[in-house]
């Protein structure tokens, strides 16, 4: 039997949503909470198991007639091993992810980086040249668009490089080293489970119709824009003096947040909503959308978890860091 594939882990982005449709920059990072990989079946298989793996081992059948009849140029079948994969395939591979779907977490840019990794063989690396970050992005979304209907493809990209990945003007794409857990000792960015999924086309249709309102466009396009541009700039300064980094994050963060509760209110599920605005109210911790809101993941930023943590449990809700650790309660 062939070996499995690499593990491939979700993806967050901390920043730039909605922002990034306007040229701002954005900022996505691994989340090893949850991971993607190709495997095979295995003897000791519960029914559940085996059903769930043949489920998927039929999509992926579907998947691979997808990229068999794509003749854009380059062709799938040019630089993938579209052979080796239909006779896997006859063996039973089947994607093995606890990617939830709906989330924004990247669960169909997880299986298309996992099939580029296996069957096209290019490693991923901090040795990709900006241009390759490029190229990669472009034949990814063609890849992903089988999901979607269309596709950015930075999701299939951030995964398959497993670091942070920044979007900067006029989407250049860059990797550029920051420390992944992106957090002090004290305290950090940290994430909360809505357990509520969504459909991110819905909430983009939601975007597109404010957009138009005058009041609204003025205020996104200059506070908001450059707050979260601000915020990574903060981030990318993180390591030239911490202290002062996150003082600045603080501050910024609850600016941010209170403007995607005055712009964005709907994307916010209404069960959260007083956790939020307890955050404003006591300055202990800010929340912001994890990519378009209404569901799926909130982020939010506290500079001492254990102080926040006393309102969050006040909220009945469980919070873990950005690197995918439970952040345990009083």
């Amino acid at each position: 039997m062939p070996a499995a594939g690499k593990k491939f882990f979700a993806k967050i982005m901390l920043f730039g949503e909605y922002s990034l449709m306007y040229g701002s920059a954005a900022l996505t990072v691994p989340f090893n909470k949850h991971s993607a990989r190709l495997v095979f079946p295995f003897r000791a298989m519960s029914e559940k198991q085996k059903k769930v793996a043949l489920h998927s081992n039929e999509q992926l059948y579907a998947y691979y007639a997808f990229l068999i009849s794509d003749k854009n140029t380059p062709r799938p079948g040019e630089l993938m091993n579209l052979d080796r994969m239909n006779e896997e395939l006859a063996q039973g591979l089947y994607l093995q992810s606890n990617i939830p779907s709906g989330y924004g977490l990247g669960s169909s840019g997880a299986l298309v980086a996992a099939l580029y990794d296996k069957y096209a063989g290019q490693p991923p690396g901090s040795a990709l040249s900006p241009m390759d970050l490029q190229w990669l992005k472009a034949f990814f979304s063609r890849l992903e668009s089988y999901f979607h209907g269309s596709s950015s493809g930075i999701d299939p990209l951030s995964i398959f490089v497993s670091k942070p990945l920044l979007i900067g003007a006029e989407q250049k794409l860059s990797l550029p080293g920051l420390p992944q857990n992106l957090s002090g000792q004290k305290g950090g960015f940290f994430l909360i489970n809505t357990r509520i999924p969504r459909k991110t086309s819905d909430l983009i249709a939601v975007f597109k119709n404010k957009i138009n309102d005058p009041a609204f466009k003025k205020v996104f396009f200059t506070d908001y824009i450059e707050c979260n541009d601000t915020c990574l700039r903060t981030i990318a300064r993180q390591q030239e003096d911490p202290e002062k980094a996150c003082k600045l994050m603080e501050e910024q963060m609850l600016l941010l947040s209170q403007l995607q509760f005055d712009l964005f209110r709907e994307m916010i599920p209404d069960i959260f909503r007083p956790l939020w605005q307890d955050g404003l109210k006591t300055g202990v911790f800010s929340m912001k959308l994890c990519g378009a809101g209404g569901g799926g993941y909130l982020l939010g930023y506290a500079s001492d978890y254990a102080k926040a943590s006393g309102i969050w449990k006040k909220h009945t809700v469980e919070a873990v860091r950005l690197n995918g650790d439970k952040i345990n309660l009083p």
